[in-house]
């Protein structure tokens, strides 16, 4: 149903600078509040107030400041308080946004490109930056979404789907390049702070979002989860790597969790979510995908080398047949490009270096090949043998923790590891993982459920292509079983 768009205009503090000159280098500048109190708005089910407390913002002899030090200004009269809240009943949403608006009437007065803004929440722990400090700057086309018109400075945009309260601070100073000489003297500068807001559908969580609503926490023990938890995301911390920091992932286990999702018209999998470099830097919490089925038994490598970024593979994945005939546009478009880690070893065997977190290391780890790249940045891999190990939960037997404290290349001995791990299916798999002192051999998963390694050339192992979807995504149906799969939406 279109909900009809109710606009809410908010209309509070007024902050006047006041300018003058002593002698020839010396500038006393005055803010005082001259705005008043506001009176809440409410629209149906949906009530937000602008309250304003009764500190002001007064400095007196001032000079021009570094934004070092206004920011860092606490001293009664140097900032301003004031609240938004929200009480909501119903699937409803404020969008608002804080700005200012310049009011000066003054004839005397000084530029706003000479005045710096800096907005900060209050919370439990501090102050949050919202808005780095900036000069004034009036925007030029209105704001649709939260209903502020043009000719006024945003400060800060945010929505409110449930009742709640945030606290604000504003402070203002002069920028430190100004230079009063010269100036005559007596200039103002004044502004309204205004707050916009319009109520609308509650937005659509993204995919991240959804199922990390659901993630179990890391001790729980599976064999005493309930079913449902059975079927949701297991919590894993990792140490630093010498490619990333400590890090948080979430994963499905088990031998049938609820992870199933259609993608490119086809059954894939959750791996789970991870903090992902999209090559650029960025970071942000993506969720990884494995494709149910192998797309066929290929060679890691025609040429036998094992040097992904110039792998036969690679190419197909990323930009030869695969990539061109058997994934839609849809779902390219949900695809983002994601740094996948190179690092390999030869050492593991035994518990000292063959458990699944001692993977977790080598992959994201420095030790190559001779002349090998350490990661590459791409859209299509395969999985890591540590996606593997960390999808077990084990059995009545042998559990999950004796699965993870038992060398992945002895995991056929335990048919408790392998036959609850969804990942495993029978089948020869290839890895994205090279060995590090030989140049022709990568590591596979057996068929007969344990990791080891073989000739990149060699054909006769699975490929199950694997990818990192965009932080957007959102799931708009399913519940992740296989027989109702989630349903993902750009």
């Amino acid at each position: 149903m279109v909900k009809e768009k109710k606009e809410l205009i908010i209309v509070g503090l007024i902050i006047v600078m006041i300018l003058a000159i002593i002698g020839v280098s010396y500038a006393a500048f005055s803010y005082s509040k001259t705005g008043t109190k506001l009176n809440s708005i409410t629209t149906g089910s949906i009530t937000m107030t602008y309250e304003e407390t009764d500190n002001t913002i007064s400095l007196n002899g001032a000079l021009p400041t570094t934004d070092a030090t206004g920011k860092k200004r606490l001293t009664e009269g140097e900032y301003f308080d004031f609240t938004v809240s929200s009480k909501i009943a119903g699937d409803v949403n404020i969008n608002y946004e804080i700005s200012a608006k310049d009011v000066t009437t003054s004839d005397r007065k000084i530029d706003g490109s000479n005045i710096k803004l800096y907005l900060t929440r209050l919370t439990d722990d501090g102050e949050e930056e919202l808005m780095t400090p900036e000069v004034y700057n009036e925007e030029t086309n209105a704001n649709n979404f939260t209903g502020r018109p043009s000719g006024e400075m945003s400060l800060y945009t945010s929505s409110m789907s449930s009742s709640e309260s945030n606290n604000y601070r504003l402070r203002m100073w002069v920028d430190e390049d100004y230079n009063p000489q010269g100036d005559g003297g007596g200039l103002q500068f004044s502004v309204q702070v205004n707050v916009y807001g319009k109520d609308g559908d509650k937005p659509v969580p993204t995919a991240v979002d959804t199922i990390l609503a659901k993630a179990n926490p890391e001790d729980l023990d599976f064999n005493s989860a309930t079913s449902e938890q059975q079927k949701e995301m297991w919590t894993f911390s990792h140490p630093a790597t010498e490619q990333t920091t400590a890090l948080t992932d979430y994963r499905y286990i088990g031998s049938d969790p609820n992870n199933y999702v259609t993608f490119n018209d086809e059954t894939w999998r959750i791996i789970g979510v991870f903090s992902v470099d999209d090559g650029t830097g960025n970071v942000e919490q993506r969720l990884k995908l494995i494709r149910n089925e192998s797309i066929g038994d290929i060679s890691w490598d025609s040429n036998n080398t094992n040097d992904w970024p110039n792998a036969t593979l690679n190419t197909n994945l990323n930009n030869g047949d695969y990539w061109t005939n058997s994934l839609s546009e849809d779902a390219k478009n949900m695809i983002g490009d994601a740094v996948w880690y190179l690092g390999g070893t030869s050492n593991y065997t035994g518990v000292s270096n063959g458990l699944t977190s001692h993977w977790y290391s080598y992959e994201r780890g420095t030790t190559v090949y001779s002349g090998r790249s350490t990661s590459w940045t791409g859209k299509v891999g395969l999985m890591y043998p540590s996606d593997y190990g960390y999808a077990t939960s084990g059995g009545t037997t042998t559990d999950r923790n004796a699965c993870l404290n038992k060398e992945l290349r002895r995991w056929d001995s335990v048919s408790d590891c392998y036959n609850n791990d969804w990942i495993f299916n029978s089948a020869f798999q290839w890895t994205i993982t090279p060995h590090a002192y030989n140049s022709d051999l990568v590591f596979i998963l057996d068929s007969s459920g344990y990791l080891y390694y073989d000739d990149a050339g060699y054909d006769y192992s699975g490929v199950r292509p694997v990818v990192f979807l965009k932080s957007s995504i959102k799931i708009v149906d399913g519940d992740g079983s296989s027989s109702n799969p989630y349903i993902l939406q750009s």
